[in-house]
Protein backbone atom coordinates (compact mmCIF):
# COMPACT_ATOMS: atom_id res chain seq x y z
CA UNK A 1 0.00 0.00 0.00
CA UNK A 2 1.16 3.61 -0.80
CA UNK A 3 2.28 5.49 2.03
CA UNK A 4 1.30 9.12 2.57
CA UNK A 5 4.16 11.91 2.29
CA UNK A 6 3.84 14.77 4.41
CA UNK A 7 5.89 17.90 4.01
CA UNK A 8 7.80 19.16 6.66
CA UNK A 9 9.78 22.33 7.02
CA UNK A 10 13.98 22.54 8.69
CA UNK A 11 15.03 25.60 10.39
CA UNK A 12 18.19 25.29 8.43
CA UNK A 13 15.97 26.00 5.05
CA UNK A 14 15.06 29.11 6.22
CA UNK A 15 18.33 29.93 8.08
CA UNK A 16 19.90 29.17 11.61
CA UNK A 17 19.41 32.29 13.13
CA UNK A 18 15.73 32.55 12.27
CA UNK A 19 13.90 33.21 15.83
CA UNK A 20 11.77 30.29 16.81
CA UNK A 21 8.41 32.66 16.57
CA UNK A 22 9.49 34.16 13.14
CA UNK A 23 10.11 30.45 12.28
CA UNK A 24 6.55 28.70 12.86
CA UNK A 25 4.71 32.00 11.48
CA UNK A 26 7.05 31.54 8.43
CA UNK A 27 6.04 27.63 8.21
CA UNK A 28 2.38 27.75 9.09
CA UNK A 29 1.95 31.11 6.38
CA UNK A 30 3.68 29.09 3.74
CA UNK A 31 0.98 26.39 4.01
CA UNK A 32 3.44 23.73 5.80
CA UNK A 33 1.45 20.91 7.90
CA UNK A 34 4.40 20.19 10.06
CA UNK A 35 8.24 20.73 11.25
CA UNK A 36 11.53 19.45 11.80
CA UNK A 37 12.55 21.30 15.31
CA UNK A 38 14.33 21.32 18.25
CA UNK A 39 12.11 20.38 21.08
CA UNK A 40 13.68 22.97 23.71
CA UNK A 41 11.83 25.87 22.92
CA UNK A 42 8.55 24.21 23.53
CA UNK A 43 9.89 22.63 26.41
CA UNK A 44 10.86 26.32 27.65
CA UNK A 45 7.57 27.90 26.47
CA UNK A 46 5.88 25.04 28.84
CA UNK A 47 8.32 25.90 31.74
CA UNK A 48 7.50 29.42 31.76
CA UNK A 49 4.03 29.42 31.06
CA UNK A 50 1.73 26.11 30.86
CA UNK A 51 2.41 22.89 28.39
CA UNK A 52 -1.02 24.24 26.83
CA UNK A 53 0.95 27.55 25.80
CA UNK A 54 3.62 25.64 24.08
CA UNK A 55 0.59 23.28 22.57
CA UNK A 56 -0.91 26.52 21.25
CA UNK A 57 2.38 27.17 19.75
CA UNK A 58 1.35 24.45 16.93
CA UNK A 59 -2.14 24.54 17.27
CA UNK A 60 -2.67 28.35 16.39
CA UNK A 61 -0.50 27.76 13.73
CA UNK A 62 -2.02 24.51 11.99
CA UNK A 63 1.15 22.72 12.75
CA UNK A 64 2.48 19.30 13.99
CA UNK A 65 5.81 18.49 15.18
CA UNK A 66 6.38 15.88 13.21
CA UNK A 67 10.66 14.63 14.52
CA UNK A 68 12.69 16.93 16.83
CA UNK A 69 16.55 16.65 17.29
CA UNK A 70 18.03 14.36 19.44
CA UNK A 71 18.63 16.67 22.28
CA UNK A 72 21.78 14.69 24.14
CA UNK A 73 25.42 15.38 22.76
CA UNK A 74 26.67 11.59 22.29
CA UNK A 75 30.15 12.66 20.26
CA UNK A 76 31.87 14.02 23.13
CA UNK A 77 32.67 12.79 26.67
CA UNK A 78 30.89 10.28 28.88
CA UNK A 79 30.13 13.48 31.54
CA UNK A 80 28.29 15.70 28.96
CA UNK A 81 26.65 12.47 27.68
CA UNK A 82 25.26 11.80 31.02
CA UNK A 83 24.24 15.43 31.33
CA UNK A 84 22.40 15.14 28.33
CA UNK A 85 20.69 11.43 28.69
CA UNK A 86 19.75 12.45 32.44
CA UNK A 87 17.41 15.40 30.62
CA UNK A 88 16.01 13.13 28.20
CA UNK A 89 13.19 11.11 30.17
CA UNK A 90 11.50 14.54 30.78
CA UNK A 91 12.26 15.68 27.39
CA UNK A 92 10.71 12.72 25.49
CA UNK A 93 7.67 12.34 27.97
CA UNK A 94 6.98 16.07 26.77
CA UNK A 95 7.78 15.93 23.08
CA UNK A 96 5.04 12.44 23.08
CA UNK A 97 2.41 14.66 25.10
CA UNK A 98 3.17 17.06 22.02
CA UNK A 99 2.38 14.58 20.11
CA UNK A 100 5.69 14.10 18.40
CA UNK A 101 6.96 10.08 17.76
CA UNK A 102 10.07 10.60 15.97
CA UNK A 103 13.31 11.64 17.72
CA UNK A 104 16.69 11.91 15.10
CA UNK A 105 20.23 12.11 15.02
CA UNK A 106 23.53 11.96 12.44
CA UNK A 107 26.61 10.82 11.91
CA UNK A 108 29.23 11.72 10.92
CA UNK A 109 31.30 10.04 8.83
CA UNK A 110 34.76 10.32 9.57
CA UNK A 111 36.92 10.03 13.08
CA UNK A 112 40.48 10.28 14.16
CA UNK A 113 39.67 7.67 17.19
CA UNK A 114 40.66 4.42 16.37
CA UNK A 115 37.47 3.02 14.69
CA UNK A 116 36.58 -0.10 17.12
CA UNK A 117 36.37 1.88 20.43
CA UNK A 118 34.36 4.82 18.52
CA UNK A 119 32.05 2.31 17.33
CA UNK A 120 31.46 0.57 20.02
CA UNK A 121 31.01 4.18 22.02
CA UNK A 122 28.68 5.06 19.36
CA UNK A 123 26.73 1.60 19.83
CA UNK A 124 26.34 2.09 23.62
CA UNK A 125 24.90 5.59 23.85
CA UNK A 126 22.53 5.35 21.23
CA UNK A 127 21.13 2.26 22.75
CA UNK A 128 20.53 4.12 25.62
CA UNK A 129 18.91 7.33 24.11
CA UNK A 130 16.96 4.61 22.47
CA UNK A 131 15.73 2.87 25.15
CA UNK A 132 14.72 6.47 26.92
CA UNK A 133 12.65 7.19 23.72
CA UNK A 134 11.32 3.50 23.45
CA UNK A 135 9.81 3.94 26.82
CA UNK A 136 7.77 7.04 25.26
CA UNK A 137 6.64 5.45 22.45
CA UNK A 138 9.18 7.16 19.80
CA UNK A 139 10.87 6.15 17.10
CA UNK A 140 14.57 6.75 16.56
CA UNK A 141 16.26 7.70 13.38
CA UNK A 142 19.57 7.26 12.64
CA UNK A 143 21.22 9.28 9.33
CA UNK A 144 24.30 8.51 7.41
CA UNK A 145 26.32 11.43 6.16
CA UNK A 146 27.41 10.65 2.43
CA UNK A 147 30.23 13.12 1.13
CA UNK A 148 33.21 11.92 0.55
CA UNK A 149 34.34 15.95 0.47
CA UNK A 150 33.47 15.42 4.52
CA UNK A 151 35.72 12.70 4.90
CA UNK A 152 39.15 14.25 6.04
CA UNK A 153 39.80 13.05 9.21
CA UNK A 154 42.38 10.06 9.58
CA UNK A 155 39.37 6.73 9.46
CA UNK A 156 36.06 6.85 7.44
CA UNK A 157 33.44 6.12 9.42
CA UNK A 158 29.91 5.46 8.84
CA UNK A 159 28.66 7.03 5.39
CA UNK A 160 26.51 4.29 3.53
CA UNK A 161 23.28 3.27 4.18
CA UNK A 162 24.31 -0.33 4.43
CA UNK A 163 26.54 0.89 7.14
CA UNK A 164 24.13 2.52 8.60
CA UNK A 165 21.78 -0.09 8.42
CA UNK A 166 24.66 -2.70 10.23
CA UNK A 167 24.58 -0.14 12.78
CA UNK A 168 21.12 0.33 13.73
CA UNK A 169 21.07 -3.78 13.74
CA UNK A 170 24.40 -3.39 16.66
CA UNK A 171 22.20 -1.03 18.52
CA UNK A 172 19.59 -3.91 18.10
CA UNK A 173 16.37 -1.70 19.40
CA UNK A 174 13.06 -1.99 17.57
CA UNK A 175 12.16 1.73 17.45
CA UNK A 176 15.46 2.52 15.67
CA UNK A 177 15.35 3.22 12.33
CA UNK A 178 16.87 5.39 9.63
CA UNK A 179 16.07 9.02 8.59
CA UNK A 180 16.47 8.88 4.89
CA UNK A 181 18.16 11.49 3.34
CA UNK A 182 18.28 12.51 -0.61
CA UNK A 183 21.24 14.05 -0.75
CA UNK A 184 23.16 11.57 1.30
CA UNK A 185 21.40 8.54 -0.78
CA UNK A 186 22.50 10.21 -4.20
CA UNK A 187 26.21 11.00 -2.24
CA UNK A 188 26.67 7.81 -1.00
CA UNK A 189 25.68 6.01 -4.54
CA UNK A 190 22.72 4.37 -3.18
CA UNK A 191 20.16 3.38 -5.92
CA UNK A 192 16.54 2.41 -5.72
CA UNK A 193 17.11 -0.73 -5.34
CA UNK A 194 18.43 -0.08 -1.90
CA UNK A 195 15.34 1.18 -1.06
CA UNK A 196 12.84 -0.99 -1.95
CA UNK A 197 14.99 -3.42 0.52
CA UNK A 198 14.13 -1.55 2.82
CA UNK A 199 10.84 -2.02 4.95
CA UNK A 200 8.66 1.11 5.77
CA UNK A 201 9.46 0.55 9.11
CA UNK A 202 13.30 0.88 8.61
CA UNK A 203 12.51 4.35 7.74
CA UNK A 204 11.54 6.88 10.93
CA UNK A 205 12.02 10.27 8.62
CA UNK A 206 12.76 11.75 5.14
CA UNK A 207 15.19 14.31 4.56
CA UNK A 208 14.28 16.01 1.52
CA UNK A 209 16.48 18.36 -1.15
CA UNK A 210 18.64 18.44 -4.19
CA UNK A 211 22.29 18.80 -5.54
CA UNK A 212 24.16 20.82 -7.55
CA UNK A 213 25.30 19.75 -11.24
CA UNK A 214 28.23 17.92 -9.82
CA UNK A 215 29.22 14.65 -9.75
CA UNK A 216 28.92 12.79 -6.11
CA UNK A 217 32.34 12.61 -5.09
CA UNK A 218 32.43 15.81 -6.08
CA UNK A 219 29.04 17.41 -3.61
CA UNK A 220 29.61 19.75 -1.21
CA UNK A 221 27.53 18.88 1.85
CA UNK A 222 26.19 22.61 2.94
CA UNK A 223 26.21 22.87 -0.93
CA UNK A 224 22.05 21.97 -1.73
CA UNK A 225 19.51 23.20 -3.59
CA UNK A 226 15.77 22.90 -2.86
CA UNK A 227 13.77 19.83 -4.53
CA UNK A 228 13.40 19.35 -8.07
CA UNK A 229 15.81 22.24 -8.53
CA UNK A 230 18.82 19.56 -9.02
CA UNK A 231 20.39 16.45 -10.56
CA UNK A 232 19.15 13.54 -7.73
CA UNK A 233 16.40 11.71 -9.31
CA UNK A 234 13.67 12.59 -6.52
CA UNK A 235 11.25 10.74 -8.56
CA UNK A 236 13.11 7.68 -7.86
CA UNK A 237 13.48 7.89 -4.66
CA UNK A 238 10.18 9.19 -3.67
CA UNK A 239 8.61 6.35 -5.96
CA UNK A 240 10.13 3.68 -4.05
CA UNK A 241 9.44 5.17 -0.27
CA UNK A 242 6.16 5.19 -1.41
CA UNK A 243 6.41 1.48 -2.81
CA UNK A 244 7.54 0.21 0.82
CA UNK A 245 4.53 2.14 2.32
CA UNK A 246 6.33 4.46 3.86
CA UNK A 247 4.09 7.06 5.63
CA UNK A 248 5.01 10.14 7.70
CA UNK A 249 6.98 13.40 7.12
CA UNK A 250 8.82 14.72 3.97
CA UNK A 251 11.00 17.42 5.48
CA UNK A 252 13.11 19.63 3.13
CA UNK A 253 16.27 20.39 4.35
CA UNK A 254 18.90 22.86 2.62
CA UNK A 255 21.77 24.65 3.25
CA UNK A 256 23.05 27.32 2.04
CA UNK A 257 23.12 31.19 1.72
CA UNK A 258 20.42 32.20 -0.74
CA UNK A 259 17.40 30.91 0.61
CA UNK A 260 17.90 32.72 3.84
CA UNK A 261 18.82 35.75 2.16
CA UNK A 262 15.25 36.09 1.08
CA UNK A 263 13.87 36.46 5.44
CA UNK A 264 12.57 33.47 6.48
CA UNK A 265 8.37 33.95 5.39
CA UNK A 266 9.49 34.35 1.57
CA UNK A 267 11.82 31.53 2.20
CA UNK A 268 9.52 29.28 3.36
CA UNK A 269 6.81 30.11 0.66
CA UNK A 270 9.51 29.31 -2.26
CA UNK A 271 10.32 26.31 -0.27
CA UNK A 272 7.05 24.96 -0.08
CA UNK A 273 6.41 25.65 -3.61
CA UNK A 274 9.16 23.57 -4.60
CA UNK A 275 8.02 20.35 -1.98
CA UNK A 276 4.56 20.63 -3.38
CA UNK A 277 5.69 20.12 -7.38
CA UNK A 278 7.74 17.21 -6.11
CA UNK A 279 5.41 15.64 -4.15
CA UNK A 280 2.05 16.59 -6.44
CA UNK A 281 2.54 12.61 -8.09
CA UNK A 282 2.57 10.93 -4.51
CA UNK A 283 -0.36 12.74 -3.07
Amino acid sequence: MAGKLIPALNPVTTGRNVPFLEFLDAASQAGFPALDYSIEPFFEVAGKQSFDAARQLLEQRALTLGSFGLPVEFRKDEETFREGLARLPELAEFARRLGTGRCCTWLFPATDEPVAEYTSRFIRRLRECANILDAYGIRFGIEWVGPKTLRTLKHDFIHTLPGALELIGAIDRPNVGLLFDSFHWFTSHATKEDILALSAEQVVLVHLNDAPDLPPDRQIDDQRLLPGEGVIDLDAMLSALQAIGYDGYVSVETFGDDLPRLGAKEAAARTKRAVDRVLRPYA
